[in-house]
């Protein structure tokens, strides 16, 4: 059976849940021939709209025919929109989909029956614990889940005859910094409830924080409970109350499903998955066994844990450094190569950096504009590839395929899209694989801020290089004729003596030119015409030395500096440019401005003794005698 491929829709900040969830889909998976390829970001609501664009923007990066099915965590996507865009373009491919979470229409639904864990934990604050008022910190207002725990909290409690009005909820969109800041002002206004009910326990878990920062403690002064049971919040001090949805058995149930899908079988349109309350001490109540062991053996899992951060941290601080001070693109790609071929041990033996190249000319070519920040361009620049724990020397692939270089022959694998992004502008995306414990911890999360920051940096240093480049180059053009100036004629003269002084010998040569007639045109066709005459003299020295750059020295001076290819063809070229200025003086069809007549001395150098200014003198002298000879005029 040809390997299956199975797309996975998340953000990664509710990191346990995550981490659980993807080990139950793999081994569920364990004996079906399927990769998984989990697209992820982290764009939350508390940063600002053009960086949340830029992060959710990874969850356009697929072409979802290219899949076999799609499974959509769309409780873990609580951005109105997008979860129902996945599921049009899939449904427009032809490709199974299924929602974990929360209700979409049309669809298989994998859901937590959150009623009956948090009707228990209700019930038990009220009557075990003699709970009267009841303060409920929300996530966002359209999240189905926080809904549902929302709504069952206010019914027990009315059962129970105790007030809930819409004072008793606050919604803290999932942000622990603006549910912190409620807290404390709910501590100093001395408005504290009984207890603080919470959405999940990293918002319980901040609310303890807050109240210990003011001299309280949990559960005395307040009772406060969570949901998840994710670890941090069983071996925290006090353990948090919480409700447990077995986010792997979700894993597998979805991994099961989505496969049954595929296989062409019936599937339920929903399908509920119980979950339990685990009192714990933040209610009042001891904690179990199973979470004194936790956290008995929290020494280790911190130590591991902060050994990867720690690991990690450092590795990609180096290379944001590297990164930053990148003047090219070129630049970038040498530098990364050489520090992950040289310490991978961070990334693992397969490890992927794509760019999108039309996102990167937006900086580095001035006058380039991006205007499409929603897309990604068909191919997208190889910028770093390991396989197999080997370098692949693969410079662009087709964007649809997505990794470089892959093979039904390679082991089964997690793929972990990350989004390389400045702000809205999306950059590019980073391929981890079977980074599970990187899920966990975060880890992947602080390498992609440290990436994207390093990539930001490095590209403003482009663009600002190449706007230097650009006014520099734009001073050295004479603004007449459009061919280089005096200052550039000067600045390349000095390396050219700074090279013959070093060397000794060089091949060299030069050939200066001053127009005739110039001030007799000027007189009797007026300046207009005296422009046009310069012109067409630049134009006739360009043609016929279109291997060397032209430079205007002065009113009517030009300089010719013959070196490489045009240094061995000189001889032709001069004498091209003769007999082309012969034709144009002797034709009478012209205008006058058109029939140029421009005295010309070559010389090239000879070595030491002799210097380039000897030579350039020897140029200027035989430039003159041809001047004498010459009767060029104006018809």
């Amino acid at each position: 059976m040809a390997r299956k491929k199975i797309a996975v829709f998340a953000t990664g900040w509710a990191s346990d849940i995550l981490f659980h969830f993807m080990e139950g889909m793999r081994d569920q998976l364990n004996d079906y021939n399927a990769d998984m390829y989990l697209f992820m970001n982290y764009g939350t609501y508390g940063e600002t709209e053009n960086s949340r664009h830029g992060e959710l923007n990874i969850f356009k990066l697929p072409d979802l025919s290219k899949f076999d099915g799609v499974i959509i965590i769309t409780n873990l996507i609580d951005f109105p929109g997008f979860a129902e865009d996945i599921v049009e373009r899939a449904q427009k491919a032809g490709v199974p989909v299924i929602s974990h979470g929360r209700t979409i229409p049309g669809i298989p639904n994998v859901l937590t029956d959150n009623t009956a864990g948090t009707k228990t934990l209700a019930e038990h604050l009220i009557r075990e614990h003699g709970v009267k008022k009841i303060m409920f910190f929300a996530g966002t207002a359209d999240n189905d889940d926080s809904n549902t725990r929302l709504n069952t909290v206010r019914e027990i409690c009315l059962e129970n005859g105790l007030e809930f009005t819409d004072d008793n909820i606050f919604y803290t969109n999932w942000d622990l910094n603006t549910s912190q800041v409620k807290a404390q002002e709910m501590i100093k206004n001395n408005n504290i409830p009984d207890a603080f009910v919470c959405a999940n326990d990293e918002i319980a878990m901040i609310i303890n924080v807050a109240l210990e920062n003011h001299g309280l403690s949990c559960p005395k002064d307040a009772i406060v409970t969570g949901f998840d049971h994710i670890l941090e919040s069983q071996i925290f001090y006090p353990s948090i109350a919480s409700v447990d949805q077995d986010c792997y058995k979700h894993g597998q149930v979805c991994a099961e499903t989505i496969v049954s899908l595929i296989e062409g079988e019936q599937v339920d349109e929903k399908i509920m998955i119980p979950c339990k309350f685990i009192p714990g001490e933040s209610c009042g109540c001891k904690s179990s066994q199973r979470i004194l062991d936790q956290r008995l053996r929290s020494g280790a899992i911190a130590f591991r844990k902060s050994q990867l951060s720690s690991s990690g941290t450092w590795h990609i601080l180096n290379l944001e450094r590297l990164v930053m001070d990148c003047e090219s693109y070129n630049d970038i790609k040498r530098v990364i190569t050489d520090y992950i071929t040289r310490d991978h041990l961070f990334e693992g033996e397969n490890f992927h950096i794509l760019f999108d190249p039309t996102a990167y000319r937006s900086e580095i070519e001035t006058g380039v504009s991006l205007t499409d920040t929603d897309t990604y361009s068909d191919k997208q620049d190889v910028i770093y590839s390991l396989r197999n724990g080997k370098v692949q020397s693969i410079r662009s692939i087709q964007t649809k395929t997505l990794i470089p270089g892959i093979s039904e022959e390679d082991d089964k694998h997690l793929y972990v899209f990350l989004p390389i992004h400045e702000r809205e502008i999306r950059i590019g995306y980073l391929c981890f694989v079977d980074c599970y414990d990187k899920i966990e911890s975060r880890a992947v999360r602080e390498y992609c801020e440290r990436f994207n920051s390093a990539v930001e940096k490095a590209r403003k240093a482009m663009y600002l290089k190449a706007i230097n480049d650009s006014i520099r180059e734009f001073s050295h053009v004479d603004a007449l004729t459009h061919v280089k100036n005096r200052t550039a004629y000067e600045s390349r003269l000095d390396e050219i003596r700074k090279r013959a002084a070093r060397k000794g010998s060089l091949d060299f040569g030069i050939i200066l030119f001053d127009v005739n007639n110039l001030k007799k045109v000027n007189d009797q066709l007026g300046h207009y015409a005296g422009d046009e005459y310069i012109k067409n003299a630049c134009k006739l020295i360009c043609i016929a030395f279109k291997n060397s750059p032209v430079y205007r020295i002065g009113g009517d001076e030009f300089v010719v500096l013959l070196e490489g290819k045009a240094f061995d063809q000189r001889d032709e070229q001069l004498q091209s440019f003769i007999d082309e200025m012969t034709d144009v003086m002797n034709n009478e069809n012209l205008s006058p401005e058109e029939r140029v007549s421009i005295a010309y001395g070559m010389s090239v150098y000879e070595g030491a003794p002799e210097t380039i200014d000897d030579c350039i003198k020897r140029a200027d002298e035989t430039m003159y005698e041809t001047k004498k000879k010459m009767k060029g005029s104006v018809r």
